[in-house]
């Protein structure tokens, strides 16, 4: 007795070569990484935690007499957050901070800051708080973690990835 089995393979290929040209041109995968890892982001800024999940140091009691504040530690006027963005080039997935002065103020806080001197640049005093000098000695930022890349992200992105191939395999089918 002998029995014969022939395979059709045409369908396997279709998949493989929609596996190959997925991998060779991931910019919507990283597309659908990049919106959920900025999502996820912008709730830990909005709720002032580190990626870790950890509490920001709370503002300083001079910071907060100052007043007009719209949130917790950077969020002032919410333009920080408003220009947290992810953009994507080529192979590459850039999450970070928009124009020169946000990506500035947001490094600072990543890493924190040593004390520094403030002066006047077009006036003759600074005026903070009620408080009006010729200079300051700042203390200095603390660090507030703005971006990171936690386990919770690693498994978020596997999960994105994962779901993103499944469906590309599916429309195959």
């Amino acid at each position: 007795m002998q029995f014969e089995i022939e395979f059709d393979t045409s369908h396997l290929e279709h998949i493989l070569e929609a596996a190959r040209r997925e991998i060779a041109t991931p910019a919507e995968m990283l597309g659908s990484i990049g919106e959920s890892l900025l999502r996820v982001n912008r709730r830990r800024h909005e709720q002032g935690v580190d990626p870790e999940g950890k509490e920001w140091k709370p503002l300083s009691e001079l910071t907060l007499a100052a007043g007009s504040r719209k949130g917790g530690p950077l969020n002032k006027t919410g333009r920080m957050l408003a220009s947290f963005l992810y953009q994507i080039d080529n192979e590459t997935l850039i999450l970070g901070f928009d124009g020169q002065r946000d990506a500035t103020l947001a490094a600072l806080h990543q890493a924190g800051s040593d004390p520094y001197v403030i002066r006047p640049k077009t006036k003759k005093a600074l005026a903070f708080a009620g408080i009006v000098r010729q200079r300051v000695n700042h203390p200095g930022l603390p660090k507030r973690e703005l971006i990171g890349f936690p386990d919770s992200d690693k498994s978020l992105v596997e999960n994105v990835a994962i779901d993103h191939l499944t469906r590309v395999l599916n429309r195959v089918r």
